[in-house]
């Protein structure tokens, strides 16, 4: 799964890019990240450099995942886990198919937080998974707490399926299909949106717990 992916946003005139991340080239600015506070209240990883590069370490050798920095107009400004459904814990908790993928992220440069780019950065990253074509399903499990994330989620074409117990949290389960996502954003390379995309209104189909 890993590549490289860069895709233009007109609306925003923005270009949105995702690489492999290197332990050697990234720990630095992945623990600045982790040690945000908006970030630790979720993701519990403000800790000492030793124990944040053993996580990191342990999370670059896991197999069913992928590792992603991404960047906005060529700034680093987020960080990015992709990962087979079929092979996580996760499986043993929601109904899942072969070649569904799920998604982890954190947006960990405070200026490009909020709805223009958080949002356009979980549709960027969507539209790089999707270019596996087996996959006909990414899932997200934020915390049922984290209500900006739920929102961005639903702008960009995820549905919330159900609501599970998992060890660490209570998620939402929000599922993103293939036919649903390229109703609203192109198919085609390099580019976010449709040419003639419109107020597509994804709130009107939520559905609910």
């Amino acid at each position: 799964m890993r590549s490289e992916f860069e895709v233009y946003n007109d609306k925003n005139n923005a270009y949105y890019s995702f690489r492999p991340l290197s332990f050697e080239k990234d720990f630095d600015i992945y623990s600045k990240w982790m040690n945000q506070p908006y970030i630790a209240q979720w993701w519990n990883l403000n800790k000492s450099r030793d124990e944040q590069a053993k996580k990191l370490i342990s999370e670059l050798e896991d197999s069913h995942q992928d590792l992603y920095i991404g960047f906005i107009d060529g700034k680093p400004v987020s960080y990015w886990e992709r990962y087979w459904l079929k092979d996580d814990v996760l499986s043993q908790h929601i109904k899942t198919e072969p070649y569904d993928q799920g998604l982890h992220f954190l947006i960990g440069e405070t200026d490009y937080l909020g709805r223009i780019h958080t949002s356009a950065s979980i549709g960027a990253f969507t539209k790089m998974v999707f270019e596996d074509s087996r996959t006909q399903n990414l899932i997200g499990e934020p915390d049922v707490r984290n209500v900006k994330v739920l929102r961005y989620a639903q702008e960009n074409c995820f549905e919330k399926r159900e609501v599970v117990e998992l060890p660490e949290r209570t998620s939402a389960i929000m599922v993103c299909s293939r036919e649903r996502f390229f109703e609203k954003f192109s198919r085609q390379s390099g580019r976010l949106y449709k040419a003639n995309a419109r107020g597509f209104n994804s709130q009107a189909a939520v559905v609910q717990p």
